[in-house]
């Protein structure tokens, strides 16, 4: 079978089209004739790099710190714990007001900020914070900078380094 994915970056409406007919128009046709379903998605461009900040931010520096990092009383915790303690310690909450739909008066709740709403920059700044504190506070060293990780061999998935420098 083909390919399972096409992805394309468009910087104006003339190479979008082009490569809507000439690409991603056969490709669809070609899927659909061997019995197979789509699913669409066309986001920001800037999204790539928080993508690749995503995997570089679970695949080495919240592993790096799960692997090495021991809390106050000198227990080690999970991914998953220090994700958690991080995002409340850096993200927070926000006040969400919504409409209950059954009485119709209105709800104030607190919702905590995920790192899914935030762009590149605040992605940047979060991991750099984490890091900082991690390698001052907790004693945590990372085998790669974020600029260094991207230039290496790593899992497209996790993040994970599998090898050497690239090219």
């Amino acid at each position: 079978m083909a390919d399972i994915a096409i992805q394309a970056a468009w910087n104006e409406p003339v190479q979008a089209g082009q490569h809507f007919k000439n690409v991603l128009a056969p490709w669809c046709k070609s899927m659909w004739a061997a019995g197979q379903r789509l699913h669409v998605e066309v986001r920001l461009h800037e999204d790539a790099k928080t993508d690749r900040q995503r995997r570089y931010y679970h695949g080495v520096v919240l592993k790096c710190i799960a692997q090495q990092a021991r809390g106050a009383d000198g227990q080690a915790f999970p991914l998953p714990v220090w994700k958690e303690y991080f995002r409340a310690e850096y993200l927070g909450h926000k006040t969400v007001t919504t409409k209950n739909p059954m009485t119709g008066k209105k709800i104030r709740r607190r919702v905590r900020v995920s790192t899914e709403d935030l762009g590149v920059k605040g992605y940047s700044q979060l991991i750099d914070r984490v890091s900082a504190f991690a390698a001052t506070e907790l004693g945590v060293t990372f085998p790669a900078s974020f600029d260094q990780w991207e230039r290496m061999q790593v899992d497209p998935d996790t993040g994970e380094i599998l090898g050497g420098v690239q090219g």
